[in-house]
C-alpha cells in the first residue's frame, strides 16, 4: 500500500514547482494540437494531476489509472474519475479512447514482454486515428542515473528501442522531441554537454566527502532528458 510514497510525498520548491508546470503544459499542448476536446482521454499514471486539471479545463473526457492507492485517493478527492491499478491491463473498454497519455510510465515495465503487452492495451482501447502520447527517458544519455533516479525502472527506453516498439506494436508514429525540461535543439545540446560535468569520474566521491550528494541528484535530475512520442493508431 505504500507503493510510491516517495512520490506522493515529494515537496517541489516554488521553482521547481514552476519549472514542472510550464513543462506539462507544454506537453499537454502537443496533445491538444493533435485531438481537440471533446475527446476520450485517459492518463496512465497521472501522479499528482497536473494534466488531470488541464484536461478537465479544456474540455476532455478525462479518465486516470494510478497504481498508487495514495495518489489516486488524492486524485479522487479532487473529483477525477480515478482507478487504482497496474497496467497492463488498461482497465477500459475496445476503442473507447481517443487519447492515451502515459509520461514516464513505459520504463517501469519490468521487461519487453510487459512493455509489449502495454502497448497492445493502448492500441485495443483507442478509437480507429486515436493518439498515443508517451514520454520516457533517455537511457543513452542518463546511463547510471536511469537506474539511480527511480527503483523501479527496469525497461531500458532509447529513441530507437521505443520507434520499434511502437511500430511492432501497430501504430503509426508521428513526431518526436527530445528535451531537458523545456530545452529542445541546441539548447538541450548545451545542457547535454553540461550534464557530462556532473558525471565525470569521481563525481560521486568527491559529492559524499563534501556531503552534496542530494545537490548531485536534484542537478542530475534537472539535466534528465526525455523522449516524448506522438503515435497514431491507424484508421
Amino acid at each position: 500500500m505504500a507503493f510510491y510514497r516517495t512520490f506522493s510525498e515529494k515537496q517541489l520548491t516554488s521553482y521547481g514547482g514552476a519549472r514542472r508546470s510550464r513543462i506539462e503544459q507544454a506537453r499537454f499542448a502537443m496533445v491538444r494540437a493533435e485531438v481537440e476536446p471533446p475527446a476520450d482521454f485517459l492518463e496512465v499514471g497521472p501522479g499528482q494531476g497536473a494534466i488531470a486539471e488541464l484536461a478537465r479545463a479544456a474540455g476532455y473526457r478525462y479518465r486516470a489509472v494510478e497504481p498508487s492507492p495514495v495518489l489516486a485517493g488524492a486524485l479522487r478527492e479532487r473529483g477525477f474519475d480515478v482507478e487504482q491499478a497496474f497496467t497492463p491491463p488498461l482497465p477500459a473498454a475496445d476503442l473507447s479512447q481517443d487519447v492515451v497519455y502515459a509520461d514516464q510510465v513505459l520504463e517501469h515495465m519490468s521487461g519487453i514482454d510487459a512493455a509489449r503487452a502495454w502497448v497492445a492495451e493502448a492500441l485495443r482501447v483507442l478509437r480507429p486515428g486515436g493518439l498515443l502520447f508517451v514520454v520516457v527517458p533517455d537511457y543513452l544519455k542518463e546511463r547510471g542515473f536511469f537506474w539511480d533516479i527511480d527503483y523501479t525502472h527496469n525497461f531500458i527506453t532509447t529513441e530507437r528501442r521505443m520507434r520499434q516498439l511502437l511500430y511492432d506494436g501497430g501504430f503509426e508514429i508521428g513526431p518526436m522531441v527530445r528535451s531537458i525540461g523545456l530545452a529542445t535543439g541546441v539548447r538541450r545540446d548545451l545542457l547535454a554537454g553540461l550534464a557530462l560535468l556532473v558525471n565525470l569520474p569521481g563525481t560521486d566521491a568527491l559529492s559524499r566527502y563534501l556531503k552534496a550528494e542530494d545537490a548531485l541528484f536534484k542537478v542530475r535530475k534537472n539535466l534528465f532528458e526525455t523522449l516524448a512520442f506522438v503515435a497514431r493508431k491507424p484508421r
